[in-house]
């Protein structure tokens, strides 16, 4: 293991894997920049390991990103020095019927690269009281930061991460509502069909309003699994129609003003 020091992200890289460990310091760095503005974020440390390393330190699938905290509070975000075969196969074969549609934005491996700033941006999130434990709250909110990050640090990325977005959302899910997201985890094709809808919002958010949602969010923070429906909706009303957009049997029901919306049964039947 080699490390590259860093007082806000420290890195640490397999054998073989110093370039590409540094690359993405500075990439994360980037983000970084763009939302310490906002509030301080501790250090969050970067892993960058290739398949041994990794099974000595992760209980996580060998390929995906993924953040992690410490028992003693410390943020990590582990990325593959090297990422499987048979994980970009399976990824290229999911987004087949989308890319037949929108077209691909460019190599899985780039797609999945970017995506270490939605990881980052979880770690980021468990430092601000924004982590809810609500699933699709807390990817929404990651992909928000993100979003917002890129926006301001490299709009090329931006635009690619919103071109990734919206192939996504060409996918076809199983089930499209949110509350089986949050009942149980999504089959492959499904994560990728909400993650897309939440890259493309945050995208949309970040474009029109700026940081308008983040100041709101941090008002309110700590947020709480309870509540944080209503804080969403109070701070952009626009989620009203968003969140109807995953009930197909009722899109045309419009919530009265003043309802009060149970988040945990969003988009269920009946």
């Amino acid at each position: 293991m080699q490390a590259l020091p860093h007082p806000d992200l420290p890195t640490q890289a397999s054998e073989g894997s110093v370039l590409r460990a540094r690359a993405m310091q500075g990439y994360l760095l980037e983000l970084r920049s763009a939302l310490e503005v906002y509030r301080p974020i501790p250090s969050i440390h970067l892993m960058v390991l290739n398949l041994e390393d990794w099974n000595a330190r992760a209980r996580n699938p060998y390929g995906f990103a993924f953040q992690r905290t410490s028992p003693s509070g410390g943020l990590f975000v582990f990325l593959p020095a090297r990422y499987p075969e048979r994980l970009l196969w399976r990824l290229r074969e999911a987004l087949l019927p989308a890319a037949k549609q929108a077209g691909m934005p460019g190599k899985v491996e780039e797609f999945l690269d970017l995506n270490l700033g939605h990881e980052y941006a979880h770690a980021v999130a468990v430092a601000w009281g924004l982590r809810t434990r609500v699933r699709w709250v807390d990817e929404f909110l990651a992909n928000y930061l993100w979003l917002l990050a890129l926006s301001r640090t490299n709009p090329d990325f931006f635009r690619l991460a919103r071109a990734w977005g919206r192939t996504l959302t060409h996918l076809t899910p199983t089930n499209p509502q949110l509350g089986s997201y949050e009942r149980k985890k999504p089959g492959f094709a499904d994560q990728l069909w909400f993650q897309g809808r939440f890259t493309t919002l945050a995208a949309e958010l970040a474009e029109k309003h700026a940081d308008r949602l983040l100041r709101g969010l941090l008002e309110a923070a700590p947020l709480k699994r309870s509540t944080v429906h209503k804080v969403l909706v109070g701070l952009e009303p626009g989620f009203k129609q968003w969140f109807a957009e995953f009930s197909p049997s009722k899109q045309k029901a419009a919530l009265p003003d003043g309802q009060a919306m149970d988040w945990e049964n969003l988009g269920q039947e009946g």
